[in-house]
């Protein structure tokens, strides 16, 4: 299951990115453009959506592995010809404003797994 939540984070923002950098694509004109943003959006938030289960940390890894992902995107993009309709770019305030917050929520979140380990092992 968490390969699959892996495999459904990497192509939905395989898909959002591609979608905004290279929007004169003639695949974008296959399907209306909410549908793009729609299917991108509910494969992101498949792959990050919380288990009830023991494997907290498997998961963990796996919204590392995505959001690394997701900024090596916006990094390697421009380079390779896209150029971003939304304006996402490493010149922008804001991109890097939204690297900490999500850096401290991965951070805050593994810690509070680890505690949650260490309470279940202690009982």
């Amino acid at each position: 299951m968490n390969v699959l939540k892996l495999l459904s984070g990497l192509l939905g923002a395989t898909l959002l990115m591609c979608y905004d950098f290279y929007q004169e694509w003639t695949i974008w004109q296959s399907l209306p453009k909410w549908t793009w943003v729609v299917l991108g959006f509910a494969l992101l938030i498949f792959s990050v959506y919380a288990p009830a289960s023991k494997d907290k940390m498997i998961h963990f890894y796996v919204e590392v592995a995505v959001m690394v992902y997701l900024v090596l995107l916006i990094i390697l993009l421009p380079y390779l010809g896209g150029q971003s309709a939304v304006g996402f770019s490493m010149k922008e305030p804001f991109f890097w404003i939204v690297i900490l917050i999500t850096v401290w929520q991965l951070k805050s979140y593994r810690k509070r797994i680890t505690n949650e380990a260490k309470d279940n092992k202690n009982k």
